[in-house]
């Protein structure tokens, strides 16, 4: 609430001096230079409440297990609601640090919040691996398409070139200036122009198959750590 308070304060006095800052540009550079040191601790203090909330535990102390409906006491440790009771009906102190618990067992906001993140981060993740995997298996297909369709360029040219070396029409140099074999070697060339072109097919299919590949074996280690981050919280409550 302090916060808000200094924030409205800030407005405030923002307004007031609109009409002076802006005949006054020095004083325009010098509040600047105060935003940006405001924008700076905004952003530690952030930081600082994310390194706070990391200190925080995502297991019982009691069970060993994920937190289910987590307290605290007034001593600020962290149980599973029905651990707390169990162990308040047998010892009054918590089981931590042997304080008194006066019975005190509060909700453990803080604790919810970051297990309702860590489960936002889980899905995200695995979220983030079925596109990986969906990705790949689209690379997958696009390249046995177009290893096939190298097939059967390579078969037709292998067909048409053991016609064309029945007649003896492979040997260019032999060939005469006469115009109907200009055109058969026009057509040889392309015939070797396509087979060319079926082996960068080949080639370019391979190389997509190491990309599905790879990108498949990204998706399982992402998965594996989708699948650590999952095991801190409970999923089925």
């Amino acid at each position: 609430m302090s916060d808000s308070g200094e924030d409205k304060t800030f407005v405030q006095e923002s307004k007031s001096g609109e009409g002076e800052t802006s005949q006054n540009p020095k004083k325009r550079a010098l509040e600047g230079d105060e935003d940006n040191q405001s924008s700076k601790l905004a952003k530690k203090t952030e930081f600082e409440r994310t390194e706070e909330e990391d200190a925080l535990p995502l297991e019982c102390p009691i069970c060993k297990n994920p937190f289910l409906d987590p307290i605290v006491t007034k001593c600020n440790h962290y149980f599973c609601h029905h651990c707390a009771l169990k162990h308040e009906k047998e010892n009054n102190t918590c089981f931590v640090c042997n304080q008194p618990t006066l019975g005190v067992f509060n909700t453990a906001v803080e604790i919810k919040t970051k297990i309702a993140r860590v489960r936002e981060k889980a899905k995200v993740m695995v979220k983030e691996v079925k596109t990986m995997v969906e990705n790949a298996a689209v690379i997958v297909k696009e390249a046995e398409a177009m290893a096939a369709d190298s097939a059967k360029m390579v078969a037709n040219v292998e067909l048409i070139m053991g016609v064309l070396d029945t007649f003896g029409m492979l040997n260019l140099d032999t060939l005469g200036p006469d115009d109907s074999w200009q055109e058969v070697i026009t057509f040889v060339t392309s015939i070797e122009n396509s087979a060319a072109n079926a082996r960068d097919k080949a080639e370019k299919a391979a190389e997509m198959v190491k990309e599905a590949n790879a990108t498949t074996e990204t998706a399982r280690v992402e998965m594996v750590k989708a699948l650590e981050v999952m095991k801190n919280v409970k999923w089925n409550v």
